[in-house]
Order: C-alpha cells, then sequence, then structure tokens
C-alpha cells in the first residue's frame, strides 16, 4: 500500500521520453551513493512489510473468530483514528528532539511489543485497545521515513526532479514489503503448524508484525543520520493545517474535498471486508491461509500503475481524465464483488485497487499540490490527509462493518453467514456517483501563485 503522504509523481515531470532523463549529478554520488540507497530501500521494505503482515488478512481472521461484523470495523477504526494524531505526534518529537533513525528504532520496537500484546487477547475490546496502541506508534513512522530518504538525497544536492524520481524508486520498495509480507506470513503458518484458518491461538499476522517491527527497529539505528532541526523557523507548526482552510474559497475545492471524502469512507469496504468476503463467499472460497498472498494482487497492480501507467498518462491527459479513469475502477470492482463470479473474475479484479489507489488517491495529491500557493503546500497535504485518511478512512471502516453486520444472519449451525451482493452494492453506487460527480466538476487546475484568503 502506497504512503499517503507523499505524491508518488510529482506534475512536473516531462512526459515520457520528452527531455533528458533526471538523474543525480557527480557532487550527489559523493553523498549519496549505492550503499545508502541500498540501505534506505531495506528501510521502505520493512517499513511496509510490517504494516502488509495483518492489515489484509486481520478482518478474516477476527471474523472466523466468531467477532461480529460491526465490531471488525471498530478495530480498523481504531487504526485509523491513530492518523488524526499522526501529523503531530511522531513528527514533532523526530523534529525537535531525537534523530529520526532514533525516533524510528524506538516506535518500531515499541510498537512490536504491543503486537505481541494483541496477539494474545482473546476478545474484542483487547484487540481494539492494542491495536490503537501500536498504531499510535506505527503511524508517525510513515512519515519519518519519508523524511530520512529525503533528507539524504537533500544532503547529496539533488534537484527537484532528480529528488522526486529517486524517492519514487525508493519507495517502491515498500510496496515490494507489502507482497512479500504476505508470503512470510503463509511461510510462519506452515512452520510453525498454527492454525490456517486463524480461528484458534495468537493472531499470526499480530506474531508476524511483531518479529518483523524487531527486525525493522534494530535496523533503524543503524541508518544514515538524520538530525533534529535546530532553527526554530524551520520546524513544523503542529498545527500548520490550519492554514489551508483558505482553499476552500477556491472554485470547485469545497466540492472536490466533499467528493475524495466520499469517495475515502468507501474505500475501507475493501480493506475491512475483502478477506472476509474472498474467504466466505460461495464462488471463491480461497483458504484463510492464502488471503494474504492472493490480495497481493492489488499491490502488484499498484506498481505497475504508479510506476508506468501514471507517469506515461498523467502528462498527456492530464489529471481530470487520470482522476477519472481511477474513479472508475474501484465500482467496477464492486460491482464484480457483489456479483461474486466467476471466481476468476473476482481474483482479478483485485488488480483495480491497485489502479484506483494511483489514479485517484496520488492524483488528488497532486491536484491539492497544484492549487496551493508554494508556501501552504504541506499544510495543505495534511488538510487532506485529515479529511480523506482520518476521518474518512474511519467512518469508512464502521460503516463497512455495519453494513456487512446488517446483511448477515445465523446459520442453523450458528455459523454467521453474509449476503455480500447488497453489502458491495453500497460502495459500488457510492462510488458510482463519486465518478460522475468528479466528472460534472473535476477540471485540471492552473498552478497557485498566491496564498489563498485566511478564514
Amino acid at each position: 500500500m502506497s504512503n499517503p503522504n507523499t505524491p508518488a509523481f510529482p506534475d512536473t515531470q516531462p512526459p515520457l521520453g520528452e527531455g533528458p532523463p533526471a538523474v543525480l549529478t557527480e557532487g550527489v554520488a559523493a553523498h549519496f551513493n549505492a550503499f545508502t540507497r541500498l540501505r534506505l530501500i531495506v528501510m521502505m521494505f520493512l517499513e511496509y512489510a510490517v504494516w502488509g503482515a495483518w492489515l489484509p488478512v486481520i478482518g478474516a481472521t477476527l471474523g472466523n473468530r466468531g467477532v461480529a461484523p460491526g465490531q471488525i470495523g471498530y478495530v480498523f477504526g481504531a487504526f485509523y483514528l491513530a492518523f488524526l494524531v499522526n501529523p503531530f505526534l511522531g513528527g514533532q518529537i523526530a523534529d525537535r528532539v531525537l534523530p529520526s533513525q532514533v525516533f524510528l528504532g524506538i516506535a518500531h520496537l515499541l510498537a512490536a511489543g504491543a503486537a505481541f500484546v494483541m496477539a494474545n487477547q482473546t476478545d474484542t475490546n483487547g484487540w481494539l485497545l492494542w491495536l490503537f496502541i501500536w498504531s499510535l506508534l506505527f503511524t508517525p513512522t510513515l512519515g519519518v521515513t519519508n523524511s530520512i530518504v529525503l533528507h539524504q538525497i537533500d544532503r547529496a544536492g539533488a534537484g527537484e526532479e532528480a529528488k522526486e524520481r529517486e524517492f519514487s524508486w525508493i519507495r517502491t520498495a515498500g510496496t515490494i514489503g507489502w507482497i512479500v509480507a504476505a508470503f512470510v506470513l503463509l511461510a510462519f503458518l506452515r512452520s510453525t503448524g498454527a492454525d490456517p484458518t486463524g480461528k484458534t491461538g495468537p493472531l499470526p499476522e499480530m506474531q508476524v508484525a511483531g518479529m518483523l517491527g524487531i527486525l525493522m527497529g534494530l535496523y533503524s539505528f543503524t541508518l544514515p543520520h538524520t538530525p533534529p532541526v535546530r532553527n526554530p523557523e524551520k520546524r513544523m507548526d503542529p498545527l500548520a493545517f490550519r492554514k489551508a482552510f483558505g482553499l476552500f474559497r477556491l472554485p470547485g475545492f469545497t466540492v472536490f474535498m466533499l467528493i475524495s471524502f466520499v469517495a475515502a469512507t468507501e474505500f475501507q469496504f475493501y480493506y475491512v471486508l475483502s478477506g472476509q468476503f474472498l474467504e466466505s463467499a460461495t464462488f471463491t472460497r480461497i483458504p484463510h491461509e492464502y488471503i494474504g498472498p492472493v490480495k497481493s494482487i492489488s499491490q502488484a497492480a499498484e506498481i505497475l500503475a504508479l510506476g508506468v501507467l501514471l507517469p506515461l498518462l498523467l502528462p498527456r491527459k492530464g489529471m481530470r481524465w487520470c482522476l477519472l479513469l481511477g474513479s472508475l475502477a474501484w465500482p467496477l470492482r464492486y460491482f464484480i464483488f457483489a456479483i461474486g463470479q466467476p471466481a476468476w473474475l473476482v481474483v482479478a479484479s483485485l488488480g483495480l485497487h491497485g489502479l484506483g489507489y494511483a489514479f485517484v488517491i496520488v492524483v488528488q495529491q497532486l491536484y491539492v499540490d497544484r492549487v496551493s500557493p508554494p508556501d501552504i503546500r504541506a499544510s495543505a497535504q495534511i488538510l487532506l490527509n485529515v479529511v480523506t485518511l482520518g476521518v474518512g478512512n474511519f467512518l469508512g471502516a464502521l460503516i463497512s462493518g455495519a453494513v456487512q453486520e446488517r446483511f448477515t444472519t445465523k446459520a442453523a449451525d450458528g455459523a454467521a453467514v453474509t449476503n455480500w451482493a447488497p453489502v458491495f452494492l453500497v460502495p459500488a453506487v457510492l462510488t458510482l456517483i463519486c465518478f460522475f460527480a468528479y466528472q460534472a466538476t473535476f477540471r485540471d487546475p492552473e498552478r497557485a501563485t498566491a496564498e489563498p484568503a485566511a478564514v
């Protein structure tokens, strides 16, 4: 899953095949050599492997343990609730107090402890509490890993274009780590003899997240030194995003944010419910232990979309065309889920997640960057993250769990049975409405040159 905090491709990139390639200068190579790049690649790989070990499968695991769908939504909601304090917690400590690599090591080691504690909980309250604690420790590390990479590239003296390209290459290792984590979990299940259905014993995905977290925590202390900012004028204002509220005075911005908020809530029907769906739906019935590897199709498609399709199409077709393409991928996937057959089509439709992420989430970030004056762009990105990744995803997790519970009944043997067709018709219709709303209202913007009026 891509990092939401940094656009993968700047809108300043030239069309593919036009202009000289952006490369690091000879002066850059002296400080940013192949060994430094490799160290940062391993950091990104481990960072997202920790996350990817549990998120794709934990909904299905808790469902197998008899947790009600609405309660599963609350567990996911605990994770996204942590995103609301993400801009204010770890970034401030890393900016003001500790070197970034030290903060990263401490946070991951503490989060690993929380993961092991959560793995041994036996009720919903315990899972919810300890996932929230894990999330408070983990979510700030997403931004800190970005800052470490960008700081090291800055030290090398790279230009903006080379800097963005170098970051994109390193960041791709995170998506690969997410994929590999699914197979690490599968190997763990088989080597330890853990219950492959996830119904009994400690939560294996959290055990793997804990082990990877320890590895990441220890490795973090070996990373290149990234000191805290000593100049108070350069430190981030923890409430800086308030400056971006003036953007709501721009024509179309309020409508754009409203549509993006609705789309974010529907995004959670995939994250929260797809594991249970793939395991229990009549025509798929994918064994629980294979849920993670099968869902990694989404990340493989994401790599293709971010690495090839978006940089190819964005300069030629523009933001509006790309946004419409991505926002159509999501309802198409949900309609396929609602139909539920044939199995090969349902599995193949997982790739639409990666396409939708690249062409919606990343384009949203680029749009906000484009319309924001240079001095408030970081604030505007925080505002977008709070609206979508924070509030939108939090409410979406609760809503998706509640919708599944509405269409779930008890069978004669006491097992919970979900009628998946109406469950997925809800996000299918709403994301289709978002597509038409974008089509009617979104226009490729011009770059802003002055700060919007204060509110």
